[in-house]
């Protein structure tokens, strides 16, 4: 290969381009100077904030909904376009301990980051010194400290991250003494009051929390047009562009991913005509990344859980799965002398997993026991499977097929092409208690 040889590399892959006009338009995680759909959202923060007129913001605002619901775009518009305050606007995601969150706040602020022996004591006091210092410079009053992936900080449980949460809301309070206001918004995939808090938290917080429900499909497709309007070289047929909001909303109502199934799926028809075929290997894409992203950071009894779900149903043909069933799943894939988690920290970390769109949930009456949860899978089990442990996989498909070929089944297993959909219909004509033991099923 010689220079010659990449330029003409450079030349096919600068025309399989030609596509886009300003492709960073399809940047999900970039910032706009328009926001689409979120006005009621927000209204509730642009009041909660405007009360420093009046000497008086709430310490606490709860911003929580799924990712991709436009809570960090509304939050960082907001704080932008009001005018007198200042804020500033953190991620948490590298945080894996409470310290580490403080540290990541003081790094924001301009500061050095301090030495976990110097304690956290040490660390908000900074944070409060320098936040204090900046008002006084720019001669502002208000200031807004955004958290964004909160999260983050609940899984330290040594950091006591309520404890954090109240020295923040102290030094509010402190602040206050020398005529100034702090406001935490704290962005989050649950509402603040679902986490471990103490009592002097609860009491402190009060209720001030801004939901963000999944995008509507009308609210997709303009978010696509707006974007495609500046992305690309030519007009996309608005079918297309209506296929990628249908399938964004009924799956999530995620608009970065929307986004997203947008920008590879122009990458696919490189510089021909953009089509639904291309929308669908897009689609696939970013199934099997986001499984990827999500379980390998994961911790090792998430991965349980994903492998619970994704177990039961691929060997039932099922769709939903209650708690307790999947309870007993996870149990009976941890590994011998593993401790077992207990069934509300399961039941916690399913519904981390449907934060992630993983999985989504439902309500489901249980008659003289009440309600409960189930949980489905909206990617197939065999990519989560996979990604967990090919050879675990492999093991279960392996297990199906020779259950379905053994003599207690007869000649069922090869009348059920499509897999085990209607799994009443198939208990009455095998053993029902060899069934559930070959599926663990409680």
């Amino acid at each position: 290969m010689d220079k010659k040889e990449i330029d003409s590399i450079i030349s096919k892959i600068e025309q399989e381009g030609s596509i886009f006009a300003k492709k960073a338009s399809l940047d999900s995680l970039s910032f706009t100077s328009k926001i689409i759909g979120r006005k009621n959202e927000a209204e509730k923060l642009v009041r909660y904030l405007l009360g420093y007129k009046q000497g008086y913001v709430v310490p606490y605002v709860s911003v929580y909904g799924r990712s991709g619901s436009g809570k960090s775009v509304v939050v960082r518009f907001v704080c932008d376009n009001i005018d007198k305050i200042s804020y500033s606007f953190v991620n948490l995601r590298q945080a894996k301990t409470v310290f580490g969150a403080a540290n990541l706040i003081l790094a924001e602020l301009g500061v050095s980051n301090l030495k976990n022996a110097q304690g956290i004591n040490l660390a908000v006091d900074a944070i409060g010194k320098e936040i204090e210092s900046l008002l006084q410079k720019e001669k502002k009053k208000l200031f807004v400290l955004v958290l964004d992936e909160l999260d983050v900080i609940f899984y330290d449980k040594r950091g006591k991250p309520s404890d954090f949460i109240y020295k923040l809301i102290i030094l509010g309070e402190n602040l206050k003494k020398k005529g100034f206001l702090l406001c935490v918004i704290g962005i989050s995939n649950n509402v603040l009051s679902e986490y471990e808090l103490d009592d002097r938290v609860k009491s402190r917080i009060g209720s001030s929390e801004i939901f963000f429900g999944p995008y509507s499909k009308s609210d997709v497709l303009a978010i696509l047009k707006d974007r495609a309007g500046e992305a690309f070289s030519k007009k996309i047929d608005e079918n297309v562009l209506e296929y990628c909001a249908d399938l964004s909303s009924a799956e999530h109502g995620d608009a970065r991913r929307a986004i997203d199934l947008l920008r590879i799926a122009a990458e696919l028809a490189s510089s021909g005509d953009l089509g639904k075929q291309h929308v669908d290997k897009a689609s696939d894409e970013l199934q099997k990344d986001r499984i990827s992203q999500t379980l390998a950071s994961a911790s090792y009894h998430l991965k349980l859980v994903c492998g619970a779900i994704a177990r039961i149903t691929y060997l039932t043909g099922e769709s939903w799965h209650s708690t307790s069933t999947l309870y007993n799943q996870y149990a009976q894939i941890v590994q011998k002398g593993t401790k077992l988690l207990s069934y509300r920290r399961v039941s916690d970390l399913l519904t981390d997993i449907e934060n992630t769109g993983l999985v989504v949930s439902q309500t489901s009456s249980k008659g003289r026991h009440g309600y409960g949860s189930q949980y489905k899978l909206v990617v197939s089990p065999e990519m989560v499977g996979l990604v967990i442990s090919k050879e675990w996989w492999d093991g279960i498909v392996k297990e199906k097929r020779e259950h379905e070929s053994s003599e207690s089944f007869g000649n069922f297993g090869s009348q059920k092409k499509g897999g085990f959909d209607n799994l009443e219909k198939m208990i009455n004509k095998v053993k029902q208690d060899k069934w559930k033991n070959f599926v663990g099923r409680d």
